[in-house]
């Protein structure tokens, strides 16, 4: 059901500064600053347009010397923020205070301090924001391009553990309301605030201007699924554009999308001591320039050419009905700042559009499946060389914590799969290499295709290199008995005698990971010795692929023996043999 909408924008005549221009506005020295003045700040309460309300200054944080700490203490109150006061996604909305004739900004609303109602809040000093360049030092250049001290950091530190509160949450939109409340719950466990929005609104909306108090993101992706985090444009300078007041990740050099975005309401929950407070139901919008820095008190970016990006698709058929459904995402690629979160976006918006996918294609969650996925990662260094593999999956074989959120078994597999797949990626320690794209297909059915072996029948006498016919007997799963023959070679060099021919059944692997953390980036995958040449790479992604037949051992030779395309068969048999000469 759509949110009731709780709050209205103000009339026309009370917008002192609603739309600012593009250009560099003037701003207040912090050394200015003082108790009492009477302020102005811009926001998006709904839709897109910018709404203004009043800000009283109530005092000056001083720095700690040497770092960039210093902080502003406000009040806010009128029509926009009396209802539900200021929480996430308020982050970066600008002050502007009279001085010298004009309105200048002073700085940006950055963090709570759990006081109920969410009215007084912290801003950072708009003088802070603007020393973090568009342009920081990349890693590979000169330094870990973060744009603060180590000391600044522990001041940052220190005052969260105060009570502050960066007004900044994951948004997630374009998942299904059950993942999303999975998302949800997972993220407040590893303190990591998550908010499932709706994908966009109705018709959507224009591509919008960032200019101070427009909504804003920090995209992972945009697309079908759009993981970021939104906030309010601080302070825009000839296309360049400094928001939040705080950082997304302190990660330094970033090459992630730079988002317009649209507010469907702001969710009153004044208790922010407990809750975090009320905060902005909005999701990302248009992609509209490249977000370059993640510093300590701001993410700056810069509108026009966007980010190196991997195209993601996602898709899953209900076998029984061909119905299908196709998530498609561009996502952030980060590898030319040497993924400097050492968790990639690939990795944790890829594995979501194969759940999402999966675990909607069938309107409901069937007990019993049998489902496959094929997965395609392409390399910009190796284009005519991808890697691949392809899964069956069986429900019953499958220990899902997660299942009720993704759906079904098959979609958890299918995204365990994916994400071990993209884990390789993430450690492995040569120059690591661009992926372009990255494609999957899942197919699943009603009923599990499963079936135990009983008897099987053999020749009474084989030779070594001869093929063979085996009569093997299974058992359906709730089912009759079936009977189907099978062309099986008899491995070469078997010395003559009697031997015991024995089959042996597929054992699919259980998974017990919880994909939700892993999704969130608060857990790390096992990953096997990383490879360090691309080749190698590759192989270990195909090796992910897994041997679902039966298997043959004879007289201590093991081989693939067969495999059926419509049943994954299980269990053992064997039967007597004599091999003799050729």
């Amino acid at each position: 059901m759509r949110p009731r909408i709780l709050l209205a924008a103000t009339v026309a005549a009370s917008l002192i500064l609603a739309a600012p221009a593009v250009a560099a506005d003037p701003i207040m020295p912090l050394s200015q600053v003082r108790s009492g003045m009477q302020c102005t700040g811009l926001s998006v309460v709904r839709g897109t347009t910018i709404s203004s309300f009043d800000v009283e200054v109530l005092d000056v944080i001083e720095a700690e010397p040497g770092t960039d700490s210093a902080r502003i203490l406000v009040e806010a109150s009128g029509p926009a923020v009396d209802i539900t006061g200021i929480g996430p996604g308020f982050s970066g909305s600008p002050i502007y205070c009279p001085g010298g004739g004009v309105q200048r900004n002073i700085g940006a609303i950055s963090e709570s301090i759990g006081e109920y109602g969410g009215k007084t809040v912290l801003a950072t000093p708009i003088e802070l924001m603007l020393a973090n360049s568009v342009d920081p030092p990349r890693p590979r250049d000169a330094g870990d391009g973060i744009a603060a001290s180590p000391r600044a950091a522990a001041a940052i530190r220190r005052m969260r553990r105060l009570g502050t509160k960066p007004l900044t949450a994951l948004t997630i939109g374009g998942v299904s309301a059950r993942l999303g409340r999975a998302l949800e719950r997972t993220g407040a466990r590893v303190g990591r605030p998550v908010i499932a929005v709706p994908s966009g609104p109705l018709g959507s909306f224009p591509p919008q201007t960032l200019r101070p108090g427009a909504a804003v993101s920090a995209g992972y992706s945009s697309g079908d699924l759009r993981v970021g985090a939104v906030g309010t444009v601080a302070y825009t300078d000839a296309g360049r554009v400094w928001a939040f007041g705080h950082p997304f990740e302190s990660a330094g050099a970033r090459s992630l999308l730079l988002q317009d975005a649209y507010v469907f309401t702001v969710v009153n929950d004044p208790n922010a001591s407990l809750t975090g407070g009320s905060y902005k139901l909005a999701v990302a919008g248009h992609d509209v320039g490249t977000l370059t820095n993640d510093a300590f008190s701001a993410i700056v970016g810069r509108v026009g050419a966007l980010p190196q990006t991997t195209t993601v698709i996602a898709n899953a058929e209900d076998h029984d009905t061909g119905e299908t459904r196709q998530v498609e995402t561009l996502i952030a690629d980060e590898t030319d700042v040497d993924n400097p979160t050492g968790f990639t976006p690939l990795g944790g918006v890829a594995p979501l559009a194969v759940a999402e996918a999966a675990g909607s294609v069938m309107h409901s969650s069937p007990g019993r499946l049998t489902g496959s996925m094929c997965l395609r990662i392409t390399f910009r260094e190796r284009p005519k060389n991808p890697a691949r593999f392809c899964n069956r999956y069986l429900s019953s074989t499958i220990f899902a914590p997660d299942l009720g959120a993704l759906g079904n078994p098959i979609a958890f597999s299918a995204a365990i799969d994916a994400s071990t797949a993209i884990s390789f990626i993430e450690s492995y320690k040569g120059r690591t290499p661009h992926v372009t794209r990255l494609t999957a297909h899942v197919d699943m059915r009603r009923g599990e295709r499963l079936a135990f072996l009983r008897r099987v029948k053999a020749p009474r006498r084989v030779r070594p290199g001869q093929r063979v016919r085996l009569r093997v007997t299974m058992q359906r799963i709730r089912g009759g008995n079936l009977t189907k023959t099978y062309r099986v070679r008899i491995p070469r060099g078997l010395k003559p005698g009697v031997r015991t021919l024995k089959l042996n059944g597929f054992e699919e692997p259980s998974f017990d990971e919880d994909l939700i953390e892993l999704l969130l980036g608060a857990e790390e995958g096992l990953v096997p010795d990383a490879p360090a040449r691309l080749n190698d790479l590759i192989d270990a992604i195909e090796a992910l692929g897994r041997w679902d037949g039966i298997e043959l051992r004879l007289a201590g030779a093991e081989a693939r023996a067969f495999r059926d395309e419509d049943l994954v068969i299980t269990g053992r048999a064997r039967t007597r043999v004599r091999i003799v000469k050729r």
